[in-house]
């Protein structure tokens, strides 16, 4: 019984830290999106990502992994879910 207790808190506390881990990454993605945006249509152009970056080579790279639809554009679900794999695979 005492294992059970401890694998359903060590469950609980792993699903916490998870939903707490994409609530920051989510305002990450808010907080970029307002330093980059400028034509405000709510999503990163990949020329606007580049204009972040002084090494245009890292940006370029990231940008074509992140960009999950291969668009052009960075949106919040495809930001979440590139930075929530990489902390996957640590």
């Amino acid at each position: 019984m005492l294992i059970f207790i401890v694998s359903a808190s060590l469950s609980l506390f792993a699903q916490i830290s998870t939903k707490e881990m994409e609530k920051n990454v989510r305002q990450i993605y808010k907080d970029l999106l307002k330093e980059t945006d400028k034509n405000k249509d709510g999503k990163i152009s990949k020329a606007e990502y580049l204009a972040i970056y002084k090494d245009k080579k890292y940006a370029e790279e990231n940008f074509k992994k992140w960009d999950g639809n291969k668009d052009g554009y960075l949106t919040e679900e495809e930001y979440v879910k590139a930075v929530m794999d990489m902390g996957k695979k640590k």
